[in-house]
């Protein structure tokens, strides 16, 4: 079975609205559980959040600092270990992705990267329909 959701209508810096694959995800962490609407990112290596977001969850911050690059150049960010959960109807999958945490007070959105997401799904993205779909892989 499929989980299908319609993209997302996000407002840009710079005022203008656009659709995104972006589909809606509970992270736990260590304090708190989050309910965000993240990013499919096909051309991310590794999922990323900002460190507000991973401050509420009481994601570890202290480990070692490494350089993150994106489209908005390069950042500083640490590495962590996430509990992630997508559900919809009665599909209910939680595994841990990693991913980046970017430090400083940076407006990004949070993205589900290739590393940990994309091997647990066969997704589908119909751009026309305005549309993604997951589809859990099963190994035996």
């Amino acid at each position: 079975m499929a989980m299908s959701f319609k993209y997302k209508t996000v407002k840009r810096p710079d005022g203008t609205t656009v659709k995104t694959p972006s589909i809606p995800v509970l992270f736990k962490g260590n304090k708190d559980t989050v309910e965000v609407v993240a990013l499919i990112d096909s051309g991310a290596d590794i999922s990323a959040m900002p460190q507000a977001i991973a401050e509420i969850l009481g994601l570890d911050l202290g480990g070692k600092i490494t350089p993150a690059f994106g489209i908005g150049g390069k950042v500083d960010s640490v590495e962590a270990k996430l509990t992630t959960i997508v559900e919809k109807g009665h599909e209910h999958y939680t595994f841990q992705i990693p991913i980046k945490i970017i430090l400083g007070d940076y407006d990004l959105p949070i993205l589900l990267g290739r590393a940990g997401f994309f091997d647990k799904f066969v997704i589908s993205f119909d751009q026309s329909m305005e549309k993604v779909s997951l589809k859990r892989i099963i190994r035996k």
